[in-house]
């Protein structure tokens, strides 16, 4: 009975009691004179059952009822002055000279992404609050080049939560927002950096190797060409996307020896099994 009750509406189980009290009147008329030291029979004690789920359920019902639902936004007008100063009492709270946006994150009143974008980046934000920063500074080359191979690895635009995958990331998040302020600056900054591909023009080769440009691929072809092969081995298919073993390297079509240049019509993205199956041949 308790389940049939909980599915009815408020209208219905009230008009379910009135009717229950009617039947009940009418049918066991000394049900009002027993008192404690009476015996009641079985259909009167299931009546009484029913009576109790169906109040049970009405209070159940006009809790629901009495619920309010209401949004807060809870950092939107937080001054910087409160950030700053929660920065301050955090690190004091940790009796730390350095704060790292993972302890802030646990112990802080707020979040070092949200501490980040306010400021620009975690460690402008520590330098207004003349707190001391310890972590690893890596420079725009070594932060693009693990975008790139994490980029290359899973076969398209990796998100934060990719970049704090230790097994394919050798550099987390937090780095990036500590350098550019939100991990969407560091994803633009680097495909514009991509972009700005220009052909190196080789001005240290000897005169008799009649090469124009250099042998060695930079990050930003290497990046152009695999994405133009869809960071797949242009020979079998491999993708690091769908098997993690692979690893896919940049070839010369015509191989440098004999005269090939580094251009971008005359690269090609092979895994390492073809390529080293290639070796100079054409």
């Amino acid at each position: 009975m308790s389940i049939v009750a909980k599915s009815l509406t408020l209208k219905t189980i009230k008009r379910m009691l009135y009717s229950f009290n009617n039947l009940h009147t009418t049918n066991y008329p000394m049900f009002k004179t027993k008192t404690h030291h009476d015996s009641y029979d079985c259909d009167e004690l299931h009546f009484l059952y029913i009576c109790v789920i169906l109040n049970k359920t009405i209070l159940k019902y006009q809790g629901y009822n009495s619920v309010k639902f209401e949004y807060t936004d809870y950092h939107k007008s937080v001054s910087n002055e409160k950030l700053i100063a929660d920065l301050k009492i955090t690190a004091q709270k940790l009796n730390t000279s350095s704060l790292s946006m993972k302890e802030y994150d646990e112990n802080g009143q707020y979040s070092s992404s949200a501490v980040a974008r306010r400021f620009g980046t975690w460690n402008k934000a520590l330098a207004i609050a003349n707190i001391e920063y310890r972590n690893k500074t890596f420079s725009n080359s070594e932060l693009f080049e693990n975008i790139e191979k994490v980029w290359i690895k899973i076969g398209k635009q990796p998100t934060r939560r990719d970049m704090d995958n230790t097994l394919i990331s050798s550099i987390s998040s937090g780095a990036y927002l500590r350098k550019f302020g939100q991990w969407s600056n560091a994803l633009k900054i680097f495909v514009s950096y991509v972009n700005e591909q220009e052909i190196e023009i080789a001005d240290d080769c000897k005169i008799e190797s009649n090469h124009k440009t250099k042998r060695d691929i930079n990050l930003r072809m290497r990046f152009i060409v695999m994405q133009r092969d869809n960071f797949k081995c242009c020979m079998c298919g491999a993708s690091p996307a769908k098997d993690p073993s692979v690893e896919l390297h940049i070839d010369h079509i015509v191989p440098w020896s004999k005269g090939g240049e580094t251009t971008l019509d005359n690269l090609q993205t092979l895994c390492s099994k073809c390529n080293l199956g290639k070796s100079n041949l054409m």
